[in-house]
């Protein structure tokens, strides 16, 4: 039986097949009553096929999959030769965007892990995620979510494990979770996974559970590519970019949403040929305040015990040397402006699995 294409509708935009549209799908309120506007993109093919879902700038100092989504649904990906539908959203976190940072002053909420949020006991930013997640996750046969980390920075893939909260009344949901591996895999760039069960070093995201982890709880297949760059609103990186738009290319093609073969990525150092193969361990922490000064690059495989930072204080004194607290890899350094204080986050740690 041969399926027809449907018309695509997103709240107030809708494509008919061969058909590529754009404009607000909904909005919030303000306290002064104006409406802040959530945009989507939807490209909804000629010919049947999956359903995919795009979130970029759900932290609106990440904007590498802004861009990434502009290039592919405004200019490589035609409704015409499509199979399928997209359903891309540029720019997630509107209420963010108005100030340019990570989290809305509006409401304090990190958008990241608000999903699937909540329509009627909800803030701002989870009626947002709600609405991204009833008219488009929920519909999706793929969920890609675009993050950034603070250079320099490995660029990796997040793929998390399909394990539901004891009494949720969700089921793991193994090919779900294969799905996005193999979309992992096909993006192009290294493939870490979060900690099984305990987690080695202090500083997880301890109860939070993200978009794309959420995502594998309902039995949607979902990823997490993290691009070096954040803060960098000026598309300056066009390395990156092309990265971006290769990686999101190499999927529409695994997906068999476009003709083509996966391109292998280029301009970026890629571990253990992007197949699953690394776990994420957690933060290394300071035990004093001062300016970090890196010792290792990103992505080099090092000993447990070599020094990777050390943190002086304004005379030049050497304060703190932070070691490797296992044998591993740095992923990327968490200090945008290059200072900690007592407590806080130097570096995000993963190891290979053996």
């Amino acid at each position: 039986m041969i399926i027809m294409p449907s018309t695509l509708t997103v709240g107030k935009v809708s494509a008919k097949p061969g058909e590529t549209k754009y404009g607000p799908a909904y909005s919030v309120e303000l306290k002064d009553g104006t409406a802040v506007n959530l945009p989507v993109i939807l490209v909804n093919g000629a010919k049947d096929g999956p359903t995919i879902t795009i979130t970029a700038a759900v932290h609106p100092t990440e904007l590498i999959g802004t861009e990434a989504i502009r290039r592919v649904t405004r200019k490589l990906v035609k409704a015409k030769d499509l199979k399928g539908k997209i359903i891309a959203f540029p720019l997630t976190n509107p209420l963010a965007a108005q100030f340019g940072v990570y989290v809305s002053p509006h409401d304090g909420v990190n958008m990241s892990v608000a999903f699937p949020g909540s329509m009627t006991t909800g803030s701002a930013t989870q009626r947002l995620a709600n609405f991204v997640w009833e008219n488009a996750t929920t519909k999706s046969d793929l969920a890609i979510d675009f993050h950034e980390n603070v250079k320099p920075c490995l660029h990796f893939t997040i793929v998390g494990y399909s394990d539901p909260i004891p009494g949720s009344g969700f089921k793991p949901d193994k090919k779900a979770e294969q799905v996005a591996l193999d979309a992992s895999e096909a993006f192009g760039m290294t493939t870490i996974r979060p900690g099984e069960g305990k987690f080695n070093l202090p500083g997880m995201f301890a109860g939070a559970r993200s978009y794309s982890r959420v995502c594998l709880d309902h039995g949607i297949p979902a990823m997490t590519p993290e691009f070096e760059g954040a803060y960098d609103l000026k598309f300056s990186d066009e390395t990156t970019i092309e990265v971006a738009v290769r990686g999101l290319m190499n999927v529409l093609k695994y997906m068999d949403m476009v003709s083509g073969k996966i391109e292998k990525q280029k301009g970026i150092l890629v571990l253990g040929d992007a197949k699953a193969k690394y776990t994420f361990r957690g933060m290394t922490k300071a035990n004093r305040g001062g300016i970090v000064h890196r010792l290792v690059d990103t992505g080099v495989e090092l000993s447990e015990g070599t020094p990777i930072a050390e943190i002086y204080n304004s005379y030049g004194d050497v304060l703190e040397t932070i070691k490797m607290p296992m044998d591993g890899y740095v992923w990327g350094w968490t200090v945008r402006d290059w200072m900690v204080q007592e407590g806080g986050t130097v570096s995000f740690i993963f190891t290979e699995n053996k």
